[in-house]
């Protein structure tokens, strides 16, 4: 994933996805699922500006723009032990049995909505491999053509399923997450089943909520 360093004159973060996820639809009376795919560019500030401009195959393009409480990355612990901390601040009471691998991995993706500075990534990389049921999966290639190593964790929190990251060798930036359906539970779908997709394409710092990186300009 192209990065850039913080550069405190430029404060916008940005991020560029390309997500798919299942989306399920009645036709002819039964329901038919299917991957729908949509491209998506995140702006966001530490005063709570966001704007979110989403793409989506035969749509018109839709820009979202609003001001709350933004989780803002470069503000984040950076070493392993406070970032895990975080990570579960908001985990359900221990009776709901919801894995902490589970919890981790989904207040990462939460997380992953705007850019991620190097030593943040890194602290990401080592709190998520160091969880003892994400087991490695060795050497893997995203669906943009990037090589990168896999980790995956299955769970039965509900139908069963397989989370999948996959992060940057060298960077260790996480360059995509898979979420896989080994159950079918009240979808009518054929398992092993694609529920969602997300590819962290490029990141970086702007000017305003209307730049783009200048990689990306060219």
């Amino acid at each position: 994933m192209n990065s850039q360093p913080v550069n405190p004159e430029q404060s916008i973060s940005y991020l560029h996805t390309r997500e798919w996820h299942l989306n399920v639809s009645v036709e002819g009376g039964r329901g038919v699922a299917a991957l729908q795919v949509e491209e998506n560019e995140y702006w966001s500030a530490a005063d709570g500006r966001v704007r979110i401009l989403e793409q989506r195959p035969d749509s018109p393009a839709a820009d979202h723009s609003n001001t709350g409480r933004v989780e803002w990355a470069p503000g984040l612990p950076t070493d392993p032990t406070g970032l895990g901390e975080y990570l579960l601040k908001d985990a359900p009471s221990a009776q709901h049995n919801v894995p902490a691998t589970l919890v981790m991995i989904a207040s990462a993706q939460r997380l992953h909505n705007q850019a991620v500075p190097a030593a943040l990534a890194e602290a990401f990389f080592q709190v998520l491999t160091g969880r003892p049921d994400l087991l490695p999966l060795g050497e893997m290639t995203d669906r943009a053509g990037r090589t990168g190593v896999g980790y995956g964790f299955e769970f039965t929190f509900g139908p069963r399923r397989r989370l999948t990251l996959i992060f940057d060798r060298d960077t260790h930036a996480l360059l995509a997450t898979e979420e896989l359906m080994l159950e079918p539970g009240r979808l009518r779908v054929e398992v092993p089943a694609v529920a969602s997709y997300v590819l962290y394409l490029e990141q970086g710092w702007v000017p305003s909520m209307s730049d783009r990186p200048l990689l990306r300009q060219a």
